[in-house]
């Protein structure tokens, strides 16, 4: 009967040289050192917890996003401010897939006439999390208007109208 075990023998020797390396290296120590290296296995971002990815993007800009939403859409009580802000992170997050996907595309050293997207993988990841981000904006749209014609305020969006069996 053969040997179950086929990985090699490390030696003694190297297991040693091993955890005394292992000492040597700890890692970052100032906060901003730590906060760098957290980011450092970050691909495109789609699934970060941080809302605005520090370094990446515009903190104003999603800031700004926000306060135009706010303006359009002009939600009273928290109920409404709350979908607002989470149009507003949808949108956000929305638009972070789209600079990945041309990420994507550029990244890709071999393009030719008869490949219009690289690593399909990577691509399908990418517009499937796009599809979920977009139908997330839209069910919170028809909530707010929703919630907004019931106080008499017209629907802003088209898109958002009610489903037939809404009416």
């Amino acid at each position: 009967m053969e040997n179950e075990n086929t990985e090699p023998k490390i030696s003694t020797r190297k297991v040693e040289a091993n955890r005394e390396n292992a000492q040597k290296s700890t890692g970052p120590k100032t906060a901003q050192g730590k906060h760098n290296s957290s980011h450092n296995a970050m691909k495109h971002g789609l699934l970060s917890k941080e809302l605005v990815i520090s370094g990446k993007e515009n903190r104003k800009e999603f800031e700004q996003l926000l306060e135009e939403l706010i303006e359009d859409f002009q939600p009273q009580g928290r109920a409404e401010l709350s979908l607002v802000e989470t149009i507003a992170i949808c949108d956000w997050r929305f638009r972070r897939t789209l600079r990945a996907e041309a990420a994507e595309i550029v990244s890709d050293p071999v393009m030719a006439f008869d490949r219009v997207l690289p690593n399909a993988d990577e691509t399908n990841k990418i517009l499937r999390y796009q599809v979920s981000v977009h139908r997330q904006k839209m069910q919170t749209l028809q909530l707010l208007e929703k919630l907004q014609r019931r106080r008499g305020i017209p629907p802003i969006c088209a898109d958002a109208e009610p489903d037939a069996k809404e009416k």
